[in-house]
């Protein structure tokens, strides 16, 4: 006697010989199964398109469509939907069995068929569905985990694409590439403008690649636009991420990293460097000029104390380009496993007009890697070195009108020599005065101003710095390895800044600043005197001495007093300070 059926089927069975359903549906249903018999296709398809049945049964040979071509009927009626289905008939024909599976058929049966065999059939059924039935629920957890993936990519899409601000990389001096391994790039390049036009390029490369990687390197992001805005050195803004990485990030997490700093109007760059390749100065005709080669180590594997700020600046032709680039690109290996390196990078760019080279680089990354991902992330940023702002940042259009409410304020600033040498003062004060209401919009052409008075108070007050080693070729280089060699070795001397905002009824604020040293001074009145006149054609090659004409240009007025080694300059918070420069 067959066992009852562990699972209970319903089941419709097609037979047109009413004996042989009478004693299909006996069995069935003592088996412990529900059951709904017709003697036709067209039945049989009628029922199926009210609700579908556990299993189909069908004889072969029905009136009209048989039953193998009801199986296929049902196959393309119920969109590759599985009915489990069992043919039976009275014939061992090879043949028909054969069409009954291709036609879909999961089980053969011949008729008569004792209830064990019935039985024996249902169960090898059971175990089909019982193995659809896991599938569909692996099925729907993949699907249920792929749309959490999606999610999860997406949101971490829009984060990063807030956070990178590639609308930044919309300067028209910075040009770029990458290449991800994965989804997502390990690799980031950003790029901003300090409120002197000093334009700051930062190309990281984190640890591994993929989502993980890509994470490692957003902590590198806030810091580099918060402090670029504000005017800090690219010096500061690495030792500020190397923190930011050591605080938030696990010890075998760090971030190769190369900072640049384009200073448009003196004409150099300056360069820190820290477990990236070295970037190429890259002269118009495409060959290698200068290949910075100073290696620090990469953000977040030593401490404050340990870090090393020290950076490479070097004068630059205005027709020269830089160019930065992760170690992804120099390893990408040819047919016979010979790596690309600077060598062969420097020899694709030779005789490469600038607008050729970024095509370039990018078909021999595609070449290399038969257009599929790299092994490791690439990237790739090439920076023009010449450019055509305003000397002075203009005021938004508006903001300089705003109305202000009675707001008196001073403040004053010393910086000893210990101070002087780990801090960037103009950032520091213009942080400081940017809280007060209506000087945001100003902040450009103050940074300008504050910049003018410290750096001359600094190098030439208190390092005692002549202009005159700017001139030649060299010139900007050698002045500023002497400024680097004597600010290390000052041991006293101070900079004194006092600014105070004044407000008449009537007219619009006045801010007056007050700039002192304690070195020596200088002949002032022969440099304003000579800062008044046209300037001739030999002036403007001397590459120095534009300090005292800018003051005298933005601000209302300037005076020195003393010895030379006190400025006092009126900035006045309006639109006549924007007007004035034109």
């Amino acid at each position: 006697m067959a066992e009852r059926a562990s699972e209970s089927l319903f089941i419709l069975v097609v037979d047109d010989n009413p004996d042989d359903l009478f004693l299909i549906r006996r069995d069935l249903v003592a088996l412990g199964h529900r059951v709904a018999g017709v003697s036709t296709a067209s039945e049989a398809l009628d029922h199926i398109a009210r609700a579908y049945p556990d299993v189909l049964m069908t004889d072969v040979g029905l009136p009209g469509m048989d039953g193998i071509e009801l199986l296929q009927t049902v196959r393309a009626r119920t969109d590759g939907s599985w009915i489990p289905s069992l043919v039976f008939t009275g014939s061992l024909d090879e043949a028909t069995q054969m069409r009954a599976l291709e036609a879909g058929a999961d089980a053969y049966l011949c008729k008569p068929a004792s209830r064990e065999m019935l039985h024996a059939k249902l169960g090898v059924i059971l175990r089909l569905k019982a193995m659809q039935r896991q599938a569909e629920e692996r099925n729907r957890e993949l699907a249920h985990y792929r749309s959490l993936q999606e999610e999860e990519q997406r949101l971490a899409r829009f984060v990063m694409e807030r956070l990178i601000n590639r609308e930044a990389l919309g300067d028209p001096a910075v040009s770029h590439f990458i290449a991800a391994a994965a989804e997502f790039s390990g690799d980031l390049i950003a790029a901003a403008r300090t409120p002197g036009n000093v334009l700051h390029v930062l190309l990281a490369d984190g640890a591994g690649h993929g989502l993980a990687a890509s994470l490692n390197v957003l902590p590198v992001t806030a810091p580099f636009y918060r402090m670029t805005e504000r005017g800090f050195g690219i010096d500061a803004i690495a030792r500020e991420i190397n923190s930011k990485v050591r605080a938030l990030l696990p010890v075998d997490r760090f971030i190769a990293a190369t900072l640049v700093a384009v200073n448009f109007r003196e004409r150099y760059v300056t360069v820190w460097n820290g477990g990236n390749p070295g970037p190429l100065l890259v002269r118009p005709d495409g060959g290698v000029r200068i290949h910075f080669n100073r290696h620090h180590f990469p953000l977040g594997v030593v401490d404050d104390d340990e870090f090393d700020g020290t950076v490479d600046a070097h004068v630059v032709n205005p027709h020269d380009h830089l160019l930065l680039f992760s170690d992804g690109l120099i390893e990408l290996e040819d047919e016979s496993g010979a790596a690309l390196g600077v060598d062969g990078l420097g020899t694709a760019l030779n005789g490469l007009p600038a607008a050729r080279r970024l095509p370039r680089l990018t078909e021999i990354v595609h070449c290399l890697t038969g257009g599929k991902p790299p092994r490791d992330d690439i990237s790739i940023a090439q920076i023009a070195l010449t450019d055509t702002p305003n000397p002075v940042p203009a005021a938004p259009s508006g903001e300089a009108q705003m109305p202000f409410t009675t707001s008196d304020w001073r403040l004053v600033l010393r910086l000893g020599a210990t101070d002087l040498k780990r801090l960037d003062a103009v950032p520091l004060i213009l942080g400081a005065i940017e809280q007060f209401e209506g000087v945001r919009p100003f902040a450009g052409r103050l940074f300008l101003v504050l910049s003018e008075l410290f750096n001359n108070a600094l190098d030439h007050g208190l390092l005692r710095l002549p202009s005159s080693l700017k001139v030649g070729i060299e010139g900007m280089d050698v002045y500023l390895d002497e400024r680097s060699r004597r600010l290390t070795r000052l041991a006293v001397g101070a900079v004194e800044f006092e600014l105070t905002l004044r407000q008449n009824f009537g007219q619009s604020p006045v801010l007056h600043i007050g700039c002192a040293d304690t070195g020596p001074g200088f002949d002032h009145e022969v440099q304003v005197q000579a800062a008044l006149r046209e300037p001739s054609s030999e002036d403007m090659l001397k590459g120095h001495g534009r300090g005292i004409p800018l003051l005298l240009r933005v601000c209302e007025e300037v005076r020195y007093s003393g010895a030379g080694n006190r400025v006092d300059v009126m900035f006045r918070l309006s639109e006549r300070s924007a007007d004035s420069q034109k």
